[in-house]
């Protein structure tokens, strides 16, 4: 284990938004110190970095002024845009700082290893209900932070729910989310190891599928499917006939079909009744729980146009007071935080970082979809696991020692570098 292990675990741990460590602001802070320092003393800092950070910055800073000035809002909205900078933005930017070409393939080696334990303790929670896992957890809870949960708990690498007792949550807060960080770990492996079925790819598909996660196993099916056509080729009627099978798998597949039907079903009849539930889940001082589609249609019903330039970090204080809302769209999520405008930057940025691996414009398209597909499900493009993609391509000198000479030669046409 070294620094860059112990830096991408700590990173991951903040960015699941799982444990204690997230809720403080100043473990996050603390923890940016010494990436700082740690950047410095591996002189992994070089003038072009600090240049490169200092527009981004710029650039950042006057979009959110622009739009605060023309959204008209109090002063606290443009205070938590301020704020989510230095704490994920930041944090984002200094761990790829550190690990430059190295970034993905520490995230896939932690992750994978994540994985493999939360596998171990996803078989143990089967047991008594939960019975080893809650007890490991309220014990953490005892000497750190203990919210007073008695449905969940975290121990920093394990997180248990009794409503998700027959999923595997992992590091993350629930195991959607877990899937969507899994989901990408694979997407990396396969980009920087020849898309091998290697010992990684068996062990993140293995966790994936304990997560029962609808989002995952879409995002999964069109991964293999991109690792088809990268291997493959494949011809237009094979193409053709994936897109048949793949739409006539999600209304078809129980699992699948009739979940996405039921959620969508639900969100209308909430949204219908939007005024009953504010008044019964205020009474159990609860938010109420929007699905996917209710959760976009609410955000555009509240904020409309401004959903264009985004409307802050703090958005849900526009209308807490009257609907205490729990938003579960991470796409709507992520475009009231920052606008369309944002959303697309973002995924511009990421598509840069797929096309370094796979150059072709079709296959870096089906990436960019798979990231959709799993920010649908949760909020996790506001997180630092996908704020990194900000930045990743600025670091062009990619380390393709891990390729094989026939991929490089026949994908990448580049020389070999070992």
């Amino acid at each position: 284990m070294n620094i860059y292990y112990i830096i991408t675990l700590f990173f991951l741990l903040f960015a699941s938004k799982a444990n204690f460590l997230v809720q403080s602001n100043l473990a996050w802070f603390g923890f940016e110190v010494c990436m700082i320092f740690v950047a410095f003393y591996f002189k992994r800092v070089k003038k072009k970095d600090v240049q490169f950070f200092l527009i981004s910055a710029g650039v950042y800073f006057v979009y959110i002024l622009f739009r605060f000035k023309l959204n008209q809002l109090p002063s606290d909205y443009f205070k938590s845009d301020v704020f989510y900078f230095f704490k994920f933005v930041l944090t984002s930017y200094l761990f790829c700082l550190i690990l430059k070409e190295k970034t993905l393939y520490y995230l896939v080696k932690v992750i994978s290893h994540l994985a493999l334990i939360s596998i171990v303790f996803y078989v143990i929670q089967f047991y008594q209900n939960g019975a080893i896992v809650k007890a490991i957890g309220n014990t953490f809870e005892s000497l750190t932070v203990n919210d007073e949960s008695s449905r969940y708990t975290n121990f920093l690498i394990f997180t248990y729910d009794t409503i998700h007792y027959y999923r595997n949550s992992g590091f993350c807060w629930e195991p959607g989310a877990f899937g969507s960080f899994l989901t990408l770990a694979l997407l990396f492996n396969f980009l920087m190891n020849d898309f091998k079925l290697n010992k990684e790819a068996f062990i993140i598909t293995l966790a994936i599928l304990t997560t029962v996660s609808t989002t995952a196993y879409l995002g999964v099916f069109l991964l293999f499917f991109l690792r088809y056509r990268v291997l493959n080729k494949g011809s237009k009627v094979a193409i053709i006939a994936f897109a048949i099978i793949f739409a006539l798998a999600i209304p078809n597949v129980p699992f699948l079909g009739d979940k996405i039907v039921e959620i969508y079903d639900q969100d209308i009849k909430d949204l219908k009744r939007i005024e009953q539930l504010s008044t019964y889940y205020d009474d159990v001082q609860r938010q109420i729980p929007l699905n996917r589609f209710a959760s976009a249609i609410f955000l555009y019903e509240q904020f409309d146009w401004k959903l264009f330039l985004g409307v802050s970090n703090q958005y849900d204080e526009y209308y807490i007071h009257e609907y205490n809302i729990n938003i579960s769209n991470g796409i709507m999520d992520f475009i009231t935080k920052f606008g369309v405008v944002g959303l697309f930057v973002l995924l511009y940025r990421y598509g840069a970082v797929c096309k370094v691996y796979l150059r072709k414009t079709e296959y870096v398209i089906y990436s960019i979809l798979i990231l959709i597909i799993l920010s649908f499900g949760e909020p996790i493009l506001m997180l630092p696991i996908c704020v990194i993609f900000m930045f990743l391509p600025k670091f062009k000198n990619q380390d393709f020692s891990a390729l094989s000479y026939a991929y490089k030669t026949k994908y990448l046409k580049v020389a070999n570098t070992q």
